[in-house]
């Protein structure tokens, strides 16, 4: 056992399994890994890329004894790698499931604030989350500041907390969305279930947001997101689907300035620029062409 790893968390760390996804990941995965141990029982790594170099990259977390690497047939998409990691949680009889992408690093105390406001709803508490901070540079997001917490409509995948009871209810990630707007949908199907999402803003989630590459415009430092074509696609196609699914009333008024500002930086700075627009126009046409049951009975 590494040092990073005391014995077995006790308390309420030990009714919350995490899981985090990994798809080629670096170095600073295990140290992620091991601060997310002094929280919770037990770790669930879901390797989205099972090649060789990612093997002996997490050859120290398979060896630890309260972390099992689980490896997918290949890349499987996000909501899928989700899935295989909160099934396993939720076979082991966990009561919550805390899930994290590969690039997020748990702040200490994390997981004791958001389990505080677990029951702000009582048994119609959904999806809990902790406010984001940019790991480029440090600075909180606009609407991450605040004290206490805040219903939400949706949060981003990376360090939500989701109770057993939930998941059964509203089942798991919609596994055909594959990347983006997953965290979106499972969030508004919490919400059309009666179920009301929650943002803590007593903890901090330093997060990072595509390859984040520094770059400047108009004399303002900014960074640069550089999703390949076949993410562009999924955006588009997925924010329609989900537009046909919930309408846009409470998540299309925020994401549409997200997504504003990163497509003119897009614009003016990245590569590959034509080959993303393209990419994005035959992701709109597939969402509006997209079956509008589809995705959600298989959801889980």
């Amino acid at each position: 056992m590494s040092t990073q790893d005391p014995s077995p968390v006790a308390g309420a760390g030990s009714s919350v399994a995490a899981v985090v996804l990994c798809y080629h990941p670096d170095a600073a995965v295990i140290g992620n890994v091991h601060a997310l141990l002094q929280q919770v029982s037990r770790v669930f790594v879901i390797n989205n890329s099972p090649d060789a170099q990612t093997a002996a990259a997490l050859a120290p977390l398979a060896a630890e004894a309260r972390v099992t690497v689980i490896d997918q047939a290949g890349n499987v998409g996000v909501g899928a790698g989700f899935n295989a990691g909160m099934r396993s949680a939720l076979d082991a009889g966990y009561p919550f499931v805390w899930i994290f992408d590969q690039d997020s690093t748990v702040a200490p105390g994390m997981l004791n604030a958001l389990l505080a406001y677990s029951g702000r709803h009582g048994t119609r508490t959904g999806v809990v989350g902790p406010a984001l901070r940019a790991a480029e540079t440090g600075r909180v997001y606009d609407s991450d500041r605040g004290i206490g917490a805040r219903d939400v409509n949706t949060l981003i995948s990376s360090g939500s907390l989701f109770s057993a009871a939930l998941l059964r209810e509203v089942g798991l990630h919609d596994a055909d969305l594959f990347i983006d707007y997953v965290d979106h949908d499972i969030c508004l199907r919490a919400k059309a279930r009666g179920y009301v999402n929650v943002k803590v803003f007593d903890t901090l989630l330093d997060h990072r947001f595509g390859d984040s590459q520094p770059a400047e415009i108009f004399g303002r430092r900014v960074y640069l997101a550089n999703y390949s074509p076949l993410r562009h696609y999924y955006s588009a196609r997925n924010r329609i689907i989900l537009l046909r699914r919930f309408g846009p009333r409470g998540w299309l008024g925020d994401d549409l300035r997200y997504s504003i500002k990163a497509w003119v930086k897009m614009l003016l700075l990245e590569t590959g620029r034509r080959a993303k627009v393209k990419a994005a126009a035959r992701g709109t046409w597939a969402g509006i062409r997209y079956p509008a049951d589809a995705g959600r009975a298989r959801a889980g």
